[in-house]
């Protein structure tokens, strides 16, 4: 679809040097008669001032080309062709109302010209004068409700304005002139989809394949609507039928290779992303998507392998953005954003093989590459609170939610440390209200408060919480606290079902194996007695 207002100038430019290739009798007002009433010694003139102000234009002199032009609209100011220019060169450099006063003279001198109408349109809408924009587009098509041109620049505008059902309107008035325009029920389809009509969407997108078998936008928008309505087998047929329209195009093979993956076809995954690497073993976020992979299924030395692989290949990543061109400094930035990635996952990967270490550089490396970013923070905090560095955990972590207080993971666990170890307790809770106020059913969370409460004595408003956790989630550490809880209550008997329920969970968690064995020593004395 058109972008009308990143494009609007230039259209401009096109309709003005289309437009200007004209006889010398169009400076008359109806052209049957050249410049009548004037002489011919300032015909003369006009004709100097005015071609003086093209061979200007020429050079890109814009300044001494309008002061040629206002010197033939002062012999002249009835010449279309005079004002065109000067509305042209005012755009040029900037001067837009007087642009416009050249355009509305235009339009006064020819009122059947459509194509200066068309211009004016054009820059209104470039202007964001989205309502100036429209009255003209409705003007022309008063005069020809079938102009297919004026019909699509209308709604364009409409979407542009996020006039959604104003722009379906008018492509359905389109289609009654031209029903088999594959285009058109594309762009209708997109429309659709943007106010969430997916079925009527699907109709169009569909329809847009029968009029053009080879139409690759529509079979993408198919396979995005099956991914949404969670139909990934049907998806996945569409990217397949996709790549045979486009065999090269790397963008489809790896939204193919995500869609295997979250169908949980796993392998068939891991070979698109080995197909991607060998058509372009340059291509950075086919590592990255691939390591992802390899380590959620676990398989940590394929994930340190492959991204070892994508360091060697550094200096000659693709880097791709949708949208404007890339400047040199937004490349530099995009290439250390990769960068840094790559060392994040290799510090998770270390860090799921227990190589804290090289988790603890990789991180650091991560930081040097992007200093603003907070999630190297988190995770080198979380690495030094992992090896007992606590100090360097609570300075680390600080950063992190200084630099991100949106990251409710890094709020929590510099919360959770707090409380812990008994310190900062206002702060601790004040941190992990923030991140269940961002996740407000995340188990973890709500177990982390509770545990904040029990750090500060308050038994009742603990145990709520961390009930609440039990039922939202199964883990070993909530279940020890809810029975660190029943026994502070003095209900020992749910402390040791707890306690057992932990063990079930990870049975070698030594912390709640003590309690049992406590409680049960306990007991023994007790009988004893």
């Amino acid at each position: 679809m058109r972008n009308l207002v990143s494009l609007a100038i230039a259209l401009l430019l096109v309709f003005f040097y289309t437009g200007t290739k004209k006889t010398f009798c169009d400076f008359s007002l109806e052209g049957s008669e050249p410049l009548s009433n004037r002489s011919t010694k300032t015909l003369s003139q006009v004709f100097a001032h005015y071609i003086r102000g093209i061979l200007y234009d020429s050079e890109s002199k814009i300044d001494q080309a309008i002061e040629e032009y206002l010197a033939a609209r002062a012999l002249d100011s009835t010449a279309p062709a005079i004002h065109k220019k000067l509305a042209i060169d005012y755009i040029k450099s900037g001067q837009y109302k007087k642009a416009e006063e050249e355009l509305l003279i235009v339009k006064k001198l020819s009122p059947q010209d459509r194509n200066v109408r068309r211009i004016l349109a054009h820059f209104y809408t470039s202007q964001e004068e989205f309502a100036k924009a429209a009255s003209e587009y409705e003007e022309l098509l008063k005069e020809d409700p079938a102009d297919l041109e004026i019909l699509a620049s209308l709604a364009d505008l409409y979407v542009i304005q996020e006039k959604p059902e104003e722009a379906i309107a008018v492509y359905q008035k389109m289609l009654k002139e031209k029903p088999n325009s594959a285009q058109i029920h594309f762009n209708l389809g997109i429309i659709y989809t943007k106010v969430n009509n997916l079925k009527e969407a699907e109709v169009h997108f569909r329809k847009a394949k029968e009029c053009n078998p080879n139409y690759l936008q529509a079979e993408l928008a198919l396979a995005l609507l099956n991914e949404i309505n969670k139909n990934l087998p049907e998806a996945i047929k569409h990217y397949q039928q996709a790549l045979k329209i486009d065999p090269l195009n790397l963008n489809v093979y790896h939204r193919l290779a995500q869609t295997y993956y979250l169908d949980e076809r796993i392998d068939d995954a891991i070979h698109q992303y080995e197909f991607i690497l060998k058509l372009n073993p340059y291509d950075v976020d086919a590592y990255l998507e691939l390591s992802y992979i390899y380590l959620n299924e676990e398989q940590v030395d394929q994930c340190i392998k492959i991204l070892e692989q994508a360091k060697v290949h550094r200096p000659n990543w693709r880097i791709t953005q949708q949208g404007e061109p890339l400047t040199v400094q937004e490349i530099k930035q995009l290439r250390n954003a990769k960068e840094a990635q790559v060392y994040l996952i290799l510090g998770l990967a270390y860090t799921q093989d227990k190589q804290n270490q090289k988790a603890l550089e990789a991180y650091q490396e991560a930081i040097q590459l992007q200093p603003e970013n907070g999630v190297g923070y988190f995770y080198l905090g979380a690495i030094y609170e992992q090896t007992g560095r606590r100090q360097k955990a609570y300075e680390t972590l600080k950063k992190s939610v200084e630099l991100d207080d949106e990251n409710p993971d890094a709020l929590n666990y510099l919360g959770y440390i707090y409380a812990e170890d008994g310190i900062n307790l206002d702060e601790a809770q004040e941190l992990i209200n923030k991140a269940i106020d961002l996740d407000p059913d995340n188990g973890a969370y709500i177990d982390s408060l509770g545990w904040v409460y029990f750090k500060k004595g308050m038994i009742e408003e603990a145990f709520v919480q961390i009930k609440k956790a039990s039922e939202l989630m199964e883990d070993a550490e909530v279940f020890e606290h809810l029975g660190d809880i029943y026994q502070v209550k003095g209900e020992l008997a749910k402390a040791k079902q707890a306690w057992q329920k932990a063990l079930e969970l990870e049975p070698e968690r030594e912390s709640t194996k003590e309690k049992l064995e406590k409680l049960k020593s306990e007991k023994a004395e007790n009988v004893t007695r």
